[in-house]
């Protein structure tokens, strides 16, 4: 069966979304899009359709690689979706449209690919190996109900602070999803607060309001075990309801591991991060 590889700066969002949807329908986990969330998440990871792949036949789409770049790492593509619908499948697309593309990625700059799959999704995982990805590290994802409690801080809405004023805050790089480029990219669909003590920032929340997914939370670590953390997702809970959710933490990030379960949240998933030198 023959397909033609091509990139996907001549297709529109709304047939993306439809092919996107139809590849995911018997996904590991139910995914389904519309056009406007489709959008969203194409906004948020930077996802670049000329530097994206497809495969058809014809007019049809039947497989895609949806890939995020940005300015500040050129060097790197993000895989924000692979898709391949189920008629389409055992064909090794992935293989070959990574085969097809890679070339083009190297005269382009790119020096490596990352993604993430989740852990349970050996058929995936198997076609990324295939294609020469490798394991990188383990993120844990969580979700839960945040009691609502009033704060003894001074919390309030603010724009999301500058990284240089961030990065000590962090106790690991953030994957390309819950990065700060990837939250300044979805302002104005996220809503970020900042703990204050003697006018200066101590804590901070970024939550993306369509799914109350936390893409950001850190409390500066002379200022921890205080309740700051705590106080913060109170805060969101209060304004957003519940329940939340925060994908890809770290497995080394014990700190925060501990904290998530502090506070109600539990462990619902793992995924891998992959990546593949080019």
């Amino acid at each position: 069966m023959l397909y033609r590889f091509h990139d996907l700066k001549g297709i529109g969002t709304g047939q993306l979304c439809r092919v996107f949807n139809e590849a995911f329908s018997d996904y590991v986990i139910p995914m389904q899009l519309t056009v406007s969330l489709l959008q969203q998440k194409m906004a948020g990871e930077s996802i670049q359709l000329d530097c994206s792949a497809g495969a058809s036949q014809g007019n049809e789409l039947c497989g895609f690689i949806l890939h995020g770049r940005d300015e500040s790492c050129p060097e790197v593509l993000y895989n924000g979706g692979t898709g391949v619908v189920p008629m389409a499948r055992g064909h090794h697309l992935v293989q070959e449209l990574y085969e097809h593309f890679i070339p083009k990625y190297q005269q382009q700059g790119v020096k490596e690919i990352l993604l993430e799959v989740i852990a349970s999704n050996q058929k995936a995982i198997k076609a990324y190996k295939n294609a020469g990805f490798q394991h990188q590290r383990n993120f844990l994802c969580f979700k839960g109900e945040v009691p609502v409690k009033k704060s003894e801080f001074l919390i309030q809405k603010s724009p999301l602070p500058s990284e240089i004023l961030l990065a000590p805050f962090a106790d690991q790089v953030p994957s390309w999803s819950n990065s700060i480029a990837s939250v300044r990219r979805e302002k104005q669909h996220t809503t970020t607060w900042v703990a204050l003590l003697e006018h200066e920032i101590v804590g901070y929340i970024s939550v993306f309001l369509a799914s109350r997914r936390i893409r950001q939370i850190g409390v500066r670590k002379d200022m921890r075990r205080k309740g700051i953390g705590t106080a913060l997702m109170q805060q969101a809970a209060e304004a957003l309801g519940n329940p939340f959710t925060l994908v890809n933490v770290d497995e080394e990030n014990k700190g925060l591991i501990k904290f998530l379960a502090h506070i109600g949240m539990t462990q619902i998933l793992t995924q891998y991060e992959m990546k593949r030198p080019i």
